[in-house]
């Protein structure tokens, strides 16, 4: 398929799984042209998502890595052309206390949710300006999580760096106004995919707990309030009525929430600690 085609064309990082793979699947079953980047499983990924549609590209990359992505979006354009859309779903956790985890395991989250975001939006953005241009409304969206809104015990590294990405993409909002291209940042409960299947291996039993305070998610159920709010005017999205209250009672009323959290923290420890 040429990049003259009609076709709307979306990029998603961290496509080869997870949130990324179903939202790849919903975006082939609406006519796009999809192109996913992941660290690994594209070749897998590729060759299952062509059971739905034709116009399904891969590439192998690393978000830590800045010019390598540079010349994968090059090679995506000159397939596809410049992007509509384009989401970010790579991403990692290491559930452990902060007492527990090396500096290495915190850096690693830091690099890849955080700074490889950055990237990520840094090496796409002379194609989302040049969409603009083309009258394309292109829209750069980041997969955050419920826990870069509110903390949760075990997870310093990934609350740390989600934190960061949902202040990157506030910024980004502002800054990129001018130049007409849209923002969102989605930051749901858990959700059940292969990074929360492989976390409940070794995480905290105490964190896995607290975390059912927001809900847990079918993948698809969440991606379908996902992709719902991706092609809404809303800036923050947030599947889940109840992660939803979660999350405006901790604004809303900071010091009772923290109180009510630290009730039921102190409840589940004394629980595994009997």
């Amino acid at each position: 398929m040429s990049k003259n085609t009609i076709l709307p064309t979306a990029w998603i990082t961290g496509g080869s799984s997870g949130i990324g793979l179903e939202l790849a699947k919903r975006l082939l079953k609406d006519k796009y042209q999809v192109c996913i980047f992941a660290y690994a499983g594209i070749e897998q990924a590729v060759a299952d998502l062509k059971k739905l549609s034709a116009t399904i590209y891969g590439f192998e990359v690393d978000v830590q890595d800045e010019k390598t992505l540079q010349e994968k979006f090059a090679e995506a354009v000159a397939i596809l052309g410049t992007p509509d859309l384009l989401i970010n779903s790579a991403g990692i956790s290491i559930a452990k206390s902060f007492e527990d985890m090396t500096a290495q395991e915190f850096e690693r989250q830091i690099n890849i949710n955080l700074v490889g975001s950055r990237n990520v939006a840094h090496a796409a953005l002379p194609h989302l300006k040049q969409a603009a241009q083309q009258k394309k409304q292109p829209k750069l969206v980041f997969i955050a999580s419920a826990a870069g809104l509110v903390g949760c015990y075990g997870y310093t590294g990934y609350c740390s760096s989600k934190f960061g990405v949902v202040g990157l993409a506030e910024v980004l909002r502002m800054e990129l106004r001018s130049q007409k291209i849209d923002v969102a940042v989605v930051c749901p409960p858990e959700v059940d995919t292969p990074l929360v299947t492989e976390e409940r291996k070794n995480g905290s039993p105490v964190t896995a707990a607290l975390k059912q305070l927001g809900g847990s998610m079918p993948v698809e159920k969440a991606c379908k309030e996902i992709y719902a709010g991706i092609f809404s005017s809303e800036f923050m999205i947030i599947p889940s009525a109840q992660a939803r209250i979660l999350t405006k009672l901790s604004r809303v009323l900071p010091d009772l929430y923290r109180s009510q959290i630290d009730k039921k923290l102190d409840k589940i420890i004394q629980k595994f600690a009997s």
